[in-house]
């Protein structure tokens, strides 16, 4: 999927000649342009088998493959949608494991968030090294919401601001 639908030989072209007019900010968007075509590509390549799974998935549930259900699988959104999963997934794995390693989160919480994120990725390596980083935010994800629900469900600047209130009051 080139961005620019240009073949190889007139995207070269292109490029030298906005070389040549002395624009190279234009050339190098040209340029920029087919890398992240190129990326695309890849990309899509990648998630081509989660995409047919999750299709499958859904024909599987549709009673009689002619429903709304069966359109759903093959609506070009949709397949869009399915194909944004997984770097939603590993971006939720890599802000996941910055938070754990960055945080001001207790010792405990970043165990209990590391444990739950390996679990997480173990679950999800049959999806490759995607599928790890989407299991491992995901597994950081329940563990948050593990925390929040039983824990005092107030960060560690709320604490922090609760003592500092506290240690002014005694003062005064």
């Amino acid at each position: 999927m080139n961005l620019m639908n240009l073949d190889p030989a007139t995207r070269d072209y292109l490029i030298e000649q906005y070389r040549r007019a002395g624009d190279p900010a234009m050339a190098r968007g040209v340029q920029l342009a087919d890398m992240a075509g190129g990326a695309v590509d890849a990309y899509s390549g990648l998630t081509d088998d989660f995409v047919r799974g999750g299709q499958k998935a859904l024909m599987g549930i549709a009673p009689n493959k002619t429903g709304a259900v069966a359109r759903m699988a093959v609506n070009p959104a949709f397949k869009g949608a399915l194909r944004a999963l997984p770097a939603v997934g590993a971006l939720g794995g890599v802000m996941g494991a910055a938070d754990v390693l960055a945080g001001d989160d207790s010792a405990g919480n970043k165990v209990m968030d590391g444990t739950a994120m390996t679990i997480g990725g173990i679950l999800g390596a049959a999806g490759g090294p995607l599928g790890i980083a989407a299991g491992a935010g995901a597994g950081k994800m329940v563990s948050d919401a593990g925390q929040w629900l039983f824990g005092d469900k107030k960060s560690a600047e709320e604490r922090r601001m609760e003592e500092a209130l506290a240690q002014l009051r005694g003062i005064g």
